[in-house]
């Protein structure tokens, strides 16, 4: 106020409203303490968690089924479909983080699968098929011809897998699945037909066969055979019995199947399907009621197409 004005006393603040304020502030310190230290924590657990980091892009101009590794190589083959609705392999290196095409080739049909896993370390042959049924074996220094043709499928050849070759004991084969709804191994050193064959019985509705893998290739003489099909169902074919040992329905189409390594005895099996859910089989615990043990846990906000184990660490 002016001169001569009374001054106005501020209002005393009770104790008891000293002490409140004074624990209201030791409160929103202890608050902010805990969040920085959980945001600490979650930076430094996702530093120690594997980590995802695109490395390079390029731009294609066909449609890409598969991508595969040239085993112990900086190069990969891409398989796809360009615009016009041929085939096209293409054959890239990667050096100091860019693509650079070595080699393609065009072919009749579109390549749906790859595999390298028949073939030794010296030859890296991959094994293709096709929209038309086709398996196909491939020198990749000289893709004008395959070294081994068969007639695998009547319809698309949906999927592709080998062992014997880069992994597993035992002869080398490759496995494949239809449209067809059946599941045939070949040999590749015979070519007059598969050295076995699951087909859906007479008068059932085939259903197409989406995923195969092998597995449990520990021995010359053990070796089975995961398939999965359109419907959900799972069936794991036994080689050396020549039967099919086990098999259960996932409620969803299955787009993917993969042991965590096929040279020992069965292990993990993870089923990927439709509806972004995947299924990891545990296959050295079975129960003769309610068969293998398995987790089921939502991975995506869609479709889980595939899976595939990190090779250095198979918990990946």
């Amino acid at each position: 106020g002016g001169p001569g004005s009374a001054a106005v006393p501020r209002p005393a603040v009770a104790a008891a409203d000293r002490v409140r304020l004074a624990e209201r502030a030791r409160e929103l310190a202890s608050a902010m303490s805990t969040q920085d230290h959980s945001q600490r924590e979650t930076g430094a657990d996702m530093m120690n968690k594997p980590q995802i980091i695109e490395h390079a892009r390029k731009a294609v101009t066909q449609t890409v089924y598969e991508t595969r590794w040239v085993p112990c190589s900086a190069r990969f083959v891409v398989l796809g479909s360009p615009p016009r609705g041929t085939g096209l392999i293409q054959i890239y290196n990667l050096s100091r983080g860019e693509f650079s095409l070595l080699h393609e080739a065009e072919k009749p049909s579109p390549l749906k699968c790859g595999t390298f896993g028949a073939s030794s370390l010296a030859e890296r042959r991959l094994a293709t098929g096709d929209f038309t049924g086709k398996l196909n074996i491939w020198d990749l220094e000289n893709l004008a011809a395959p070294v081994f043709a068969a007639q695998a499928h009547a319809g698309l050849l949906n999927c592709i897998d080998g062992v014997g070759g880069l992994k597993g004991s035992g002869a080398p084969e490759i496995v494949t699945g239809g449209k067809d709804g059946s599941v045939k191994v070949w040999d590749p050193r015979q070519a007059d037909g598969p050295v076995a064959s699951m087909e859906p019985k007479p008068g059932d509705v085939a259903r197409d066969c989406w995923a195969v893998a092998f597995g449990d290739s520990h021995s010359a003489s053990d070796r089975v055979v995961a398939a999965g099909y359109d419907n959900g169902d799972v069936k794991l074919l036994d080689l050396r019995a020549g039967k099919v040992s086990w098999e259960t329905n996932v409620q969803n189409g299955v787009c993917g199947l993969q042991f965590d390594r096929q040279d020992i005895e069965m292990n993990k099996l993870v089923v990927t399907t439709l509806e972004s859910r995947y299924r990891l089989y545990d296959m050295r615990t079975h129960h003769p009621t309610f068969g293998y043990s398995m987790l089921s846990q939502e991975a995506h906000e869609s479709t889980v197409w595939g899976v595939s184990h990190l090779p250095q660490n198979r918990d990946v």
